[in-house]
């Protein structure tokens, strides 16, 4: 699916989503804005994140070799 495609995709979920209280062409340009919007999105940098919430707690998980049992 390339980004025309889904452009379209996106608009369509926003058209069902929007009610009747426009003409169909500003609803529909509507939907398109939003289309894009989340096309926009969709290829956004994610922010660093900084400050105390970039701090992670680092799990080590175990193998379940480590936990079984043989006799």
């Amino acid at each position: 699916m390339n980004d025309e495609d889904l452009r379209d995709l996106f608009a369509a979920f926003a058209m069902l989503t929007l009610g009747t209280g426009g003409t169909a062409t500003s609803d529909a340009r509507d939907c398109y804005r939003m289309a894009d919007a989340m096309i926009e999105a969709k290829y956004a940098e994610e922010e660093p994140e900084v400050g105390i919430t970039a701090v992670k707690r680092k799990y080590t998980r175990k193998s379940n070799e480590d936990h079984s049992t043989e006799s």
